[in-house]
């Protein structure tokens, strides 16, 4: 969660702050995150290699802090947090149309990871850069200085990258439901829960047949039914709209059900790919999870949400976190 700090209210008619500059004077977003890196990969006759290029600011022999970078750079005031991205892989690569997942979009810099066929090739358009390599986790890793940099490649390389897709829940994937629904890291956080397929089929059989708001989708990784994710509009449903602050949004509900995809970086891959290609048109996508569960809520920060409020919802406390699809998806 973020915390509330008290800031100072410019004098009326004071003259905008000036903006700070990239080093060839393009302006810098002065809101987070104000620019992004992409950790690119592809696979190897040894395992994954991994692109950095090298700076030429300090002459081609330079070894130094900054001398290697993933493809990085500032986001432009205004411009879409995904949309720079894209911008500064395609000028400093010659990379497009590649399937970008948010590793961390909490932060100043935005870390995405993405994965390029072997035949892909670099393109080097920016003069800001002499040249690049394709290198093992190690080596790459081996070259980044200072930490701030190694740890975002660390963080980047150091996830899966796996094959997501979404379709309908029926009821064949009930006993799977059933069994996701009783993991002890989705007991423990999921209201109302179902605890035998009676029960799965009075709650989840409207909306398997289009009787509910609700509109559920099995969650797949790798072609493996792996766990759901629901929306609704949040209008639907007047108290939940009200207790959230919001009844112009699609909210979302989500589980990993496989206790081994827990803590990967997959759920925040999840909720991005389910916020931007499945949930419906809504200016905002809304999570409110138990305000206590720390896990939840840092996925949907890495995917791009913004923590903006606790809320009284039923008999419990949770956190109001939002998506802001122009800001994240343009």
């Amino acid at each position: 969660m973020t915390e509330e700090t008290d800031v100072a209210t410019e004098p009326e008619g004071a003259p905008e702050p000036e903006l700070e500059t990239t080093w060839d004077g393009l302006p810098i977003a002065p809101d987070n995150p104000r620019g992004s890196g992409v950790v690119v990969r592809r696979p190897g006759p040894d395992g994954a290699q991994f692109l950095l290029l090298h700076r030429s600011h300090e002459g081609p022999d330079y070894e130094g802090d900054w001398a290697w970078t993933s493809p990085s750079g500032a986001r432009h005031p205004g411009e879409p947090v995904l949309t720079g991205a894209v911008r500064e892989l395609a000028e400093e690569a010659g990379l497009l149309g590649l399937d970008l997942r948010p590793v961390d979009l909490s932060g100043g810099w935005a870390v995405f990871a993405a994965e390029v066929d072997p035949a892909a090739a670099v393109v080097m358009i920016d003069p800001e850069h002499d040249r690049f390599e394709w290198l093992a986790r190690d080596v790459a890793l081996a070259r980044l200085a200072p930490e701030s940099v190694a740890d975002n490649f660390r963080r980047g390389s150091g996830v899966p990258l796996p094959r997501l897709a979404f379709r309908p829940l029926t009821r064949a994937d009930f006993p799977a439901l059933l069994g996701w629904l009783a993991e002890p890291h989705v007991a423990h956080w999921w209201r109302h829960r179902p605890d035998d397929l009676a029960s799965i089929e009075r709650k989840y059989g409207p909306r398997v047949d289009g009787n509910s708001p609700v509109q559920v989708q099995v969650l797949l990784v790798d072609d493996v039914p792996a766990g759901i994710f629901q929306h609704y509009r949040t209008a639907d449903y007047p108290a939940y709209a009200e207790a959230v602050g919001d009844d112009d949004a699609v909210a979302i509900d989500y589980l990993l059900g496989d206790p081994a995809l827990v803590g990967r970086g997959v759920g925040p891959q999840a909720i991005w790919a389910y916020a931007r290609d499945v949930a419906p048109a809504a200016p905002r996508v809304l999570a409110s999870p138990d305000a206590a569960n720390e896990q939840s809520i840092r996925a949907l920060l890495k995917a791009g949400f913004r923590y903006e409020r606790d809320a009284a919802v039923e008999d419990r406390t949770e956190a109001v976190c939002v998506l802001d699809r122009a800001r994240i998806f343009g």
